[in-house]
């Protein structure tokens, strides 16, 4: 359930007090939880705000702050040293930087592909976004597993793990622009994609309740 808080002048309006843990998230109470979108009667599609918690099973989530901190420069900045890895195996050896400059998502969202990068992990790192979508699969997603749809922030970077399913990159509120980087084959074989036997859907207008 998502809980407002609204400003009401005058001295007869008090606030109720509430009775559960909620988190602000950019002038909104919300429970940190899943939030439940119904796109038919036989199946329920979430989305859910990104943690490293969250997202350990797909890959990492990079953050400032997360890992060794330390001030350099005499005060004037402060440095993270990130325990996140970047795995990729001996098939991929050559490193390789690439940008991606995507067109927001609308109300909706209809997945209707996938992708995986068997030998190398993936890294999205966000230049200039409001918020994205990262979607990923437990499984082989022809075995019928839900995907899971996470809510990120311009201040999260995502890596996926080799051989992770995932859907590409998602803008959302605005066009959105990012640096991907990966370990890449010689031979031409760093993706595989497939076509999901079921389009998934998602309603995308109330990601900023949850961003």
């Amino acid at each position: 359930m998502l809980q407002v808080r609204t400003s009401v002048s005058g001295p007869c309006f008090q606030s109720p007090k509430p009775s559960i843990d909620r988190t602000m998230v950019r002038g909104f109470m919300i429970m940190d939880q899943k939030v439940d979108y119904r796109t038919n009667a036989n199946a329920v599609r979430q989305l859910l705000r990104l943690t490293p918690e969250r997202f350990r099973p797909y890959g990492h989530v990079g953050r400032a702050g997360d890992g060794i901190v330390k001030t350099i420069r005499n005060g004037g900045a402060v440095l993270t040293k990130s325990p996140v890895p970047f795995e990729h195996d001996d098939l991929a050896p050559d490193h390789a930087l690439e940008f991606y400059q995507v067109r927001a998502e609308g109300a909706t969202l209809t997945a209707v592909q996938a992708e995986r990068h068997p030998h190398s992990s993936q890294m999205f790192v966000p230049i200039s976004v409001e918020n994205y979508l990262v979607l990923v699969w437990k499984d082989h997603p022809e075995t019928g597993v839900v995907p899971e749809a996470f809510v990120a922030g311009p201040e999260d970077v995502v890596i996926y793990r080799p051989g992770v399913w995932h859907h590409g990159i998602i803008a959302l509120g605005r066009d959105g622009l990012f640096a991907s980087t990966m370990w890449k084959t010689r031979g031409g074989m760093d993706t595989e994609f497939l076509q999901l036997p079921e389009p998934e859907t998602f309603d995308l207008g109330g990601y900023r309740m949850i961003a």
